[in-house]
């Protein structure tokens, strides 16, 4: 991970600049100030000349840690856009089955609070430690030049506080593991509560999802608690060293001063120096148990990052004779089959009616034919293309997909049509709007095409949001067009009218699903799957 900080050599390179630099003026102000007091018993002129320098110094020394703390807040903003960057890519180019498999709470939670507590437990604390090294080797360096057996003493404390950071990584470990599987429990608990607003007043349950919410959100904080208790323990330790460490610093140059080894503004000046030296090790052992206790969220990126889509390779220009399926069987468990040898052959410009009895596999099929899951055995394929040889760039192109739960982004109306593509005109845009039955809404709103969408299309009724999803597949020109229930939500007259312009369309194959077959409507179709023949 410490990759996301190189990524920017110019930035770190001059972060280990203003960090040398930073750490050597900070670390020889305590000269600065040994020279002031030993203008005690010199002249008036002597000790001005030396505040002013003194000041000078300070100015200069503040303008470098300013630069410094600003380039460190740049690597750190870089470093956390960087990886989320990655996370979200590799969670985007997951196959269906296998991003079904986790829960948008739990990827919400790896993109938020993962990410802040990685950010606080590894990175910034890997920049606390140069930090800290520098500024112990910058004072050891003047220490040894004012008396060597400093350094011993020094080496002496340090190894008392990695003795005690070994004692404490272990029990931080364990609550930095139990707080992060609280926190996603809690996230994934409040996504589901909000979801179930409605459910929870139309039931009369409020009083149970608060109870339930509370028992996750007191689990939470419980483990933010203990984890909070051994980073505070870890943290006194180090301090506890700390001030051990002072007192006997201390002590020793006390010794040194009576014997006539210094002056008294140099007994100032290592008074400074220990700040310098004790503060680096006694926050050594906290961060040394932070960088440990943060395994498991490493652990845990790096699994995501390393998942790698299993993806077919074929690119076809176009799609222009069949979908052929040959025995293809499928279950989402393996002891249970949705489709069983299933045989079937869609012809290129024709259209086709999947029917069947619910939970015997009609949607499923779509999602096979989308290539949402690769586990099926049997075969199925695209003018003689395996779906699971075809590149999902070329699935995307090949066909449309207009699902019974439509999803709509918090954005305009036309960018919800076009998905972004900016390459689309405006007369190809009120053309799909049209098909899909909309010219009346679109007519209606004030703004048109440019009116705002609500999160997920809460301003629009469902038979609204199901011609916008049909649009926007329109719009593609897609070759194949996949309808999962796309009439469910639309009155009979609208359901009818859109299904007649659909069976109309010469330049597709249709393969549409349905629940509530009419025999008049089927008759227009060119043929009808029905999934509970077999």
């Amino acid at each position: 991970m410490y990759r996301y900080m190189l990524k920017k050599k110019p930035y770190f390179l001059l972060f280990l600049v203003l960090l040398i630099t930073s750490s050597v003026t900070g670390t020889l102000f305590s000269l600065v100030m040994s020279a002031l007091v030993d203008c005690a018993g010199k002249s008036t002129e002597e000790l001005f000349l030396t505040l002013l320098g003194s000041i000078a110094y300070v100015v200069i020394y503040n303008l470098l840690a300013l630069s410094f703390g600003c380039v460190k807040a740049r690597l750190l903003t870089d470093a956390r856009y960087g990886l989320k960057k990655d996370l979200f890519s590799a969670l985007m180019h997951r196959s269906v089955a296998d991003f079904d498999a986790g829960s948008s709470a739990e990827y919400m939670n790896e993109l938020s609070n993962n990410i802040n507590l990685f950010e606080s437990v590894y990175w910034d604390n890997y920049l606390r430690l140069l930090e800290g090294l520098m500024s112990f080797c910058s004072a050891a360096a003047v220490c040894i030049a004012i008396q060597p057996v400093m350094l011993l003493l020094m080496t002496a404390l340090a190894l008392l506080s990695m003795g005690v950071t070994r004692l404490t990584t272990a029990p931080l470990e364990k609550s930095m593991d139990g707080f992060t599987k609280s926190a996603e429990a809690y996230t994934a608990e409040i996504k589901d509560d909000f979801g179930g607003f409605r459910l929870a007043h139309s039931f009369g349950i409020l009083p149970l999802i608060l109870k339930k919410h509370d028992t996750k959100n007191r689990a939470m904080e419980n483990a933010n608690r203990k984890r909070t208790n051994c980073r505070m323990f870890c943290a006194y330790a180090g301090n506890f060293v700390g001030l051990l460490s002072t007192v006997l610093v201390m002590a020793m140059a006390s010794y040194f001063a009576l014997k006539g080894r210094f002056s008294a503004g140099m007994v100032i000046a290592f008074g400074h120096l220990i700040g310098n030296i004790i503060s680096p090790i006694a926050s050594a052992p906290s961060i040394i148990a932070d960088f440990r206790a943060s395994k498991p969220l490493l652990q845990r990126f790096q699994l995501l990052l390393e998942q790698k889509e299993e993806a077919g390779t074929k690119m076809p220009e176009d799609f222009k004779k069949e979908i052929v399926l040959r025995d293809v069987s499928f279950g989402y468990e393996a002891e249970r089959q949705v489709i069983r040898r299933l045989s079937f052959s869609f012809q290129a410009g024709r259209h086709y009616a999947v029917t069947g009895k619910s939970g015997c596999g009609k949607s499923t099929l779509l999602s096979l034919l989308l290539g949402y899951y690769p586990g099926y055995s049997g075969s199925i394929c695209y003018d003689g293309t395996e779906v699971r040889e075809l590149k999902r760039e070329a699935l995307g192109k090949i066909a449309a997909f207009v699902s019974q739960d439509t999803f709509l982004f918090h954005d305009t109306i036309q960018n919800n049509i076009t998905l972004y593509d900016e390459t689309y005109t405006l007369p190809e845009i009120q053309a799909a709007v049209s098909r899909a039955g909309l010219e009346e809404l679109i007519a209606s709103l004030p703004e048109g095409l440019s009116t705002m969408v609500d999160e997920n299309g809460r301003n629009f009724s469902g038979g609204e949001k199901q011609r916008l999803s049909l649009a926007r597949a329109l719009l593609r020109k897609s070759r194949v067009l996949l309808l999962d229930e796309f009439t469910a939500n639309l009155d009979r007259a609208t359901a009818g009218e859109i299904e007649r312009r659909i069976l109309e369309m010469t330049d597709c194959l249709t393969i549409a699903v349905t629940h509530h077959p009419e025999p008049d409507i089927l008759r227009q179709y060119d043929g009808v799957l029905d999934l509970n023949a077999g």
